[in-house]
This record gives structure tokens, sequence and C-alpha cells, in this order.
């Protein structure tokens, strides 16, 4: 049957398991939208390509399949690539297919509609991998490797670009499902038996799990129980070992009593992390005192900074499962120091009255989620606080914009986790400025018409910038800015809003957002949340 290249790509995604594409239409994809139309697949129309990055990332930190964004040629990838990049740092695989322009201007400069010199050299900077298609031979093999980029090893975000002229074409190729390449690297025996003999006999090993570690939460607790010793988790790892377990210090690693029990580790097992600057913020590497074993997808990360003493190039959970089989139990350090709660309440010790408005917050939101609540956060205070001071029952329920660092991540992200799972509990939690970087994508959550409470932090400030800036002794300039009024311009939009005074009126509201049909804007000002205010005090109630 012949069609046009536009309605084959898409009858490809549907045959290669994608069902979800966020997206805009626009004179140079067209024919993908003809496909679109004739297709069983959901298009969700954002209100910029930069929405459509985010929510795609969301979608797939969900549910673990990858969704879709269609952009057009030109201005549609560069808005897209910044939310291209935050998938890239954290490992999420998207699609991105973009339309160039026709093929007899390309790199000629003839200063045709969305023109730039060289659009897949572009991508390829920001991208897992980045192809360009120039037949419909070339859309079935590119993308083939696109597939394969997003299920083998680590997975980063693939690119895909094809001439508008060529989308036009008729073909009669038929749309097949690519073969399964979901292959992950295996443990030589050799790297396990290191692994096992210097663990075997550590004193204080300790152990760093990452966001590769989410899916090893059974051999990360088996683990911890047979060593007896602690288990510190980036951002992204969050959640891999319950909050109230003795071994689980949480997401520490910013904090100085966690990072002098790393430097005073004999061994380190570093699981699936990178153990970037972003997983502490406290310096460029974190201070080993003892032996590093580290387990990976990534075979560059076991040969970069931290140069691995037994590096072992594998899945996280086929490692810890060997390496596991070759230990006996035995009491350790965790339980000669007391476990991690006497960590925690240095930790705690350390909070001021600011941080303690934040947990109030925190505590309130968690209180109103169901055990299986998901988070989504930007960049903001509350959220740094959240990622070490709000509890999750299992991995993969608060999820942060870590290596990247992108502002306005929250709110679309949170929508694309939640049309991946309608029945499960997501939340966006924002900063006031930060969400106003993708607040259009409010009206995509309108049209949606799915219950997402959208939690703002209003403390009228970059805070955390305005706080550097004071402790650096540099003038805080350009970091207090005038807030829209949120509750109105919420309601403009169709939304639910709510101004909720303090931690029990939060808990109330995220219940009632929960109920809702629809997205609500929840707004939470700092001031209403310190430790003096009878707002605060109602937090016992909660």
């Amino acid at each position: 049957m012949s069609r046009t290249i536009g309605q084959y790509l898409v009858e490809l995604l549907v045959a290669n398991g994608i069902d979800t594409v966020f997206g805009i239409p626009g004179v140079h994809n067209l024919e993908l939208y003809r496909g679109l139309a004739s297709a069983n697949i959901r298009h969700v129309l954002v209100r910029h390509e930069q929405g459509a990055g985010f929510a795609a990332d969301g979608y797939a930190r969900l549910s673990g399949r990858p969704a879709a964004a269609f952009v057009i040629s030109g201005p549609g990838l560069t808005n897209i690539l910044t939310s291209v990049a935050q998938a890239y740092s954290d490992s999420v695989p998207l699609l991105v297919v973009a339309t160039t322009p026709a093929r007899a201007s390309l790199a000629k400069q003839w200063g045709v509609l969305h023109e730039l010199s060289d659009q897949c050299a572009l991508a390829a900077g920001v991208f897992g991998i980045a192809r360009s298609a120039r037949s419909a031979e070339d859309v079935r093999d590119q993308l083939r490797q696109c597939f394969a980029s997003l299920r083998v090893g680590r997975p980063r975000p693939a690119y895909l670009e094809i001439p508008l002229d060529l989308l036009s074409e008729p073909t009669t190729l038929p749309a097949a499902r690519f073969e399964d390449t979901a292959l992950l690297p295996q443990a030589q025996p050799a790297q396990i038996a290191a692994a096992v003999r210097l663990l075997a006999v550590a004193a204080r090993p300790i152990i760093i799990a990452g966001g590769g570690a989410r899916h090893a939460a059974a051999e990360l607790h088996r683990l911890v129980e047979t060593l007896d010793c602690l288990l510190v988790t980036t951002v992204a790892g969050k959640g891999v070992l319950a909050e109230s377990h003795p071994a689980n210090l949480g997401s520490s690693l910013p904090y100085r009593a966690t990072q002098a029990l790393v430097a005073e580790a004999d061994v380190v097992l570093a699981v699936g992390t990178e153990m970037a600057e972003t997983d502490f913020y406290t310096a460029l590497k974190l201070p080993l005192g003892g032996l590093l074993v580290r387990i990976d997808v990534d075979p560059a990360k076991l040969s970069d900074q931290y140069g691995a003493d037994v590096p072992v190039w594998a899945d996280a959970r086929s490692a810890l499962e060997s390496i596991n089989r070759g230990l006996t139990a035995r009491p350790g350090w965790r339980t000669q120091m007391g476990g991690a709660a006497n960590v925690r309440a240095q930790i705690d010790k350390t909070l001021d009255s600011r941080a303690h408005a934040l947990v109030n917050a925190l505590r309130a939101i968690r209180a109103a989620l169901p055990w299986d609540g998901v988070v989504f956060t930007d960049m903001t205070q509350i959220a740094y606080c959240g990622s070490y001071a709000f509890p999750t029952d299992g991995p993969g329920q608060w999820f942060h914009p870590s290596g990247y660092g992108t502002l306005g991540f929250a709110l679309p992200a949170a929508l694309g986790a939640k049309i991946s799972n309608p029945a499960r509990a997501v939340i966006a939690l924002a900063g006031d400025f930060g969400l106003q970087f993708t607040f259009g994508e409010l009206m995509t959550a309108v049209e949606a018409g799915h219950s997402l409470p959208i939690i703002v932090w209003n403390n009228s400030a970059l805070g955390q910038i305005r706080d550097d800036m004071i402790a650096a002794n540099i003038p805080p300039l350009g970091v207090v800015a005038q807030n829209p009024d949120f509750v109105a311009l919420a309601r403009a939009c169709g939304a639910g809003a709510v101004r909720a005074r303090g931690a029990r009126a939060l808990a109330d509201a995220v219940r009632a957002a929960l109920d809702r049909a629809g997205p609500t804007l929840i707004e939470a000002v700092a001031t209403d949340f310190q430790e003096n205010s009878n707002a605060a005090l109602g937090l016992r109630d909660v």
C-alpha cells in the first residue's frame, strides 16, 4: 500500500511501541500530522517545544517507555534542546523527530524558512544519537538505530531529522517492528570475585546508589543486611531503600556528616552513579579515603575522575545478585556506630529556620499523597531540601532535574508522567520563578483533563541565587522580581487554584486537588510556613 513517508514514519512508531507524541504542528511537518490523523496514537498539543521535551521526559521516567516529540526545523529544534539536554544528563529515553528544509537547500545558505547551517550537527551535540534520513529506506534504518540506542546500555535521547519534501514522497515499505535489542552488559566472573574479596574483608564499607540502581532495590537491601553497612543515594537513586531502614542515609551526599563517612570508608561501592558535582554540590570531586568498587552499564564511568580499583561493567541488578551470592552475613560498621539515624540527627541539627519552613511544607505534601505518589520537582529551594527531607517508599517516586539543572521542568514533566499513567497520583512542585518558564503548559494540562496538583513555592525571589549572592558579599541584583497573581492566572486558564496558608491547609489542598478532574494550582507562600506561625504549628494535625 502506497502512502507518504510521513505516514510511514508514524506507522513505524506505532509498530515499535510509541503510543504518545508531544508536539506542535507547523508548516514543515504537516505530513507527520497526516500520519498521526490516520494512526492509533495519541497527540498532545503543547504550548512550547521545551514543554514537549519535558513532557516526553516525564512520560518516560514514570512509565519506563519512551515517548516521541515532533518539532519543526530550525526554532522547533532549538527550542527543545534544553529539555533534551536534561534527558541526556539523567539518562532518559525519548525520541525527537524533526523536519529540515527541502533537500535542495541544505547547507547552501539560501535564506529559506527555518534555515540552519547544519541542523543534524547541532542536534548531535546534545542527543545521544542524531541521524538524518534521505530516503524511505533511511527513515526505516535510521529509526531502527534510534530505537536501539534507547534500549541498549545507558539510555539517551535520540534524534531523527527528515527533509520536508521527503515526507510527502510515496512509499510502499511495510512498517515492521524492529528486533528487540534490549541488551545489558554482564559482569565478568573475575570482576565479581574481586569485588567480593574487597567487600568480604572491609571494616567500614559504604554503598552509594544512583539512578542506575533503581531497578536493583531488592539486591541492595540484601547487600546492606549482609554487610551491615550504610547506604547513601544520589537524588536519582532516592528510594532504593526504605527511608525507615536503619542503613539508609537518604540523599544526603551534600551534607558534611555523610561526606565524612564516605571519606572514612575503607571500601566504597558505587552502583549506577556518576558521583557528579550535582550529586553533592560542595566540590568537583567527592573525597574518597578507601578503595572504590564501581558498577555501571556505561564503561566510560569506570575510568573517569573516579577510576575504579575494581571496575564492574554490568547492569546493577545482575552484578549485585552475583556479589550477594559470594558474601556471608556478618556484624559490621553500621551496628557499631548506631545506624543511619544518628547521622541523620546530626544533619537535622544543621537545618536553620528557613529550612524548617521547607520541611513543614514537605511533610504536609507527603501526608496528603498516597504511599506510591510521585513528585516531579523544579530547580527550587524546596526541592533541594526535599531531595533529602521528603520520605519516599520506593524508587521512582521523586524526580528532580539533577544533572543539567533546568528551570521549568516540573509542570510539563509531571503532566507527561500523568498522561502515561492516569491512575497514579502525580504532583508538580515548582518555585515561583521556575514555574514561569513553562507556565503555558498549564493550558495543556487543562486540555488533558487529568488530576494534577501543581504546587508553587512562592518566596518572591530566585531564593537560592539570592542567598548565594549574599553569602559571597555580592549585592543581590536581579533576584527579586514581581510575581503574577498565580491563583488568578491559573483560574483564567481554566484550572482550579487556591492559596494554602500553612501546612494543614496545604495538605488539605493537595488531597482536594487529587480528587479534582483537572489541574489545580496550589500557591504556598514561604512566610506562611515559618516555625513561629500558627499555620506551621498545625502540622501536628496533618
